[in-house]
């Protein structure tokens, strides 16, 4: 049996094959205070034992660890073990070597051409950038540089160091761009022109990102040795989109960049005040436009008018709310009903209650609205009171700037039957501004209406509208008779005027006492005339 070395001893511990009771730890911070007076037992002895050589054991593996990895040999009597560890560690701070390593001179610095020396802080003083802008490869940047690190704006620092942004061979960095420079630039319509500008050129490749001091941002790349186009990025609210509506840049009455707007302004196209614009091409003409009155169910599409800036009369758009081809009521209601006519455009044909028509959206001369399609057409009136969509033709005159005429008198102007008021005639289908506020109609009653064509007695073309007088075709009779007593005694009077015919018979005159003249009076009325019917002369309105 071997005597227990120390050395070698700290490979085991102690009672390692022996019984030993697990000590608690409140046990083992009281001591054997825990036990009282009755002596520990073997077993916990044991156990304290080898919690101590557990610990010995732990400090001499990380020795014996360390001196491997050095190659140091350790030994029972060697007690230069750990100086030995201690220097393996740390270099000889010698006269040979001046402590951890050895500096670089000022021009070494300079130079960065020694690999195995250090710069101190004045070396490294000696390696900054020679302006904030210098590129020179290996240089350290300093604070302001390519507008890395300040907070301020300074244009001999950090600003963008060319005539606009465009200019080649600018270093990377973020740049404070000047109202100049960015004015020089080409930016987005609506970006503000001073800003801050994120900026690299990968030598014909590259790109940039432009913030404004107002929030907008812009970006482009280049590729090719050409930058592209700036593109501008739209935020929460831009155009009314992403948020609620907004005003539009051009009015309802014109063509807006995509977008959804709000106007309560008058337009000759029609619509809702509620409105999507869907313009077409880079010019911004008229695509498109979807559109709703507020708050109701009246929706409206128009189509734009080609290479322009301005859409086609609005059409309005039947759903189940509005329109139901099953039912009677909605087949009578299709068209659009106004209870009078609206002056703005909605939809080409519309019915009007206080009209009782289908007027249709158009222009006749100089009046562009709702109107007849018959407005002007001579009817026969058979009731007893012109209707809504008449008036009498009675020569009356009647206020111009009336709704229910405005259509008449444009379409009268039109077709050239208005006449100055001396020309004005009874009978003529012809009408006359009396004054700003007057306008008289035709007077068409006691006339028999006849086509145009030609005038029997003068062989010309009989114009439109004009009046004829009356006449009766010419006759010849031939009257017979004997003289005697200066009466011609072979005509009956009264057979004569059974039949409807008087004559007044008698001598010429004194000149000539032997001519017997003859005077025929035939038929039975002031006028000649047909079999006729009586009807009131109108005009449809």
């Amino acid at each position: 049996m071997a005597v227990v070395n120390f050395y070698s001893g700290f490979e085991y511990k102690w009672g390692q094959t022996g019984g030993v009771i697990d000590l608690q730890d409140d046990q083992y911070k009281l001591g054997w205070a825990f036990i009282g007076s009755t002596p520990p037992s073997v077993e916990q002895f044991n156990k304290l034992q080898q919690l101590n050589d557990e610990k010995f054991a732990w400090l001499w593996g990380q020795f014996k660890s360390a001196a491997s990895a050095r190659k140091v040999t350790l030994g029972a009597n060697d007690l230069l073990g750990l100086n030995k560890l201690l220097t393996a560690a740390t270099p000889d701070a010698s006269a040979t070597v001046k402590g951890m390593t050895a500096y670089a001179s000022d021009a070494e610095a300079a130079a960065r051409t020694v690999k195995t020396k250090a710069l101190t802080p004045y070396g490294l003083g000696l390696n900054l950038q020679s302006s904030a802008r210098d590129t020179t490869a290996g240089k350290i940047l300093t604070v302001g540089a390519f507008g890395l690190g300040r907070a301020g704006a300074d244009t001999t620092i950090d600003a963008w160091p060319a005539e606009n942004l465009s200019t080649l061979d600018v270093g990377a960095g973020m740049y404070y761009v000047p109202n100049a420079q960015g004015a020089a630039s080409n930016l987005p319509a609506g970006v503000t022109n001073q800003g801050v500008v994120f900026h690299r050129q990968s030598g014909s490749g590259g790109g940039q990102l432009y913030a404004s001091f107002d929030g907008e941002l812009a970006w482009r790349g280049r590729r090719s040795g050409e930058y592209t186009a700036w593109n501008r990025a739209l935020a929460v609210g831009d155009y009314g989109l992403g948020a609620g509506t907004v005003n539009p840049a051009n009015g309802r009455d014109s063509v807006n960049p995509f977008g959804w707007y709000y106007q309560n302004r008058t337009t000759t196209w029609g619509g809702g005040s509620f409105f999507l614009d869907m313009p077409y091409g880079t010019a911004l003409n008229a695509g498109l436009r979807l559109s709703t009155d507020p708050y109701t169910d009246n929706f409206y599409l128009n189509g734009g008018v080609s290479g322009k800036k301005e859409y086609r009369a609005a059409c309005k758009i039947w759903h189940n709310k509005n329109f139901d081809p099953d039912t009677k009521a909605d087949k009578s209601t299709s068209i659009p009903t106004f209870a009078t006519a609206p002056k703005t455009n909605q939809g080409p044909v519309i019915y009007v209650i206080d009209r009782q028509q289908l007027l249709q959206w158009q222009t006749i001369g100089s009046f562009t609205g709702y109107a007849s399609l018959n407005v002007g057409r001579f009817v026969w009136g058979t009731s007893k009171n012109a209707r809504v969509d008449e008036v009498d033709a009675i020569g009356q005159v009647v206020a111009p700037t009336n709704t229910r005429f405005v259509a008449l008198v444009a379409w009268a102007e039109a077709n050239g039957h208005v006449v100055a008021p001396g020309d004005w005639k009874k009978g003529a289908f012809v009408f006359s501004k009396v004054s700003a506020g007057s306008f008289r109609l035709p007077d068409l009653r006691d006339q028999f209406i006849r086509a145009t064509g030609t005038d029997a007695d003068t062989a010309n073309a009989r114009p439109l509208g004009t009046l004829q007088i009356e006449a009766v075709r010419w006759e010849k009779h031939d009257v017979y008779g004997l003289k005697s007593g200066g009466n011609i005694h072979t005509l009956d009077r009264a057979k004569l005027g059974a039949t409807g015919i008087s004559a007044s018979i008698g001598l010429a005159d004194s000149a000539d006492p032997g001519i017997i003249y003859g005077v025929v009076h035939t038929g039975n009325g002031s006028e000649t005339r047909s079999i006729n019917t009586a009807l009131y002369p109108r005009i449809q309105i």
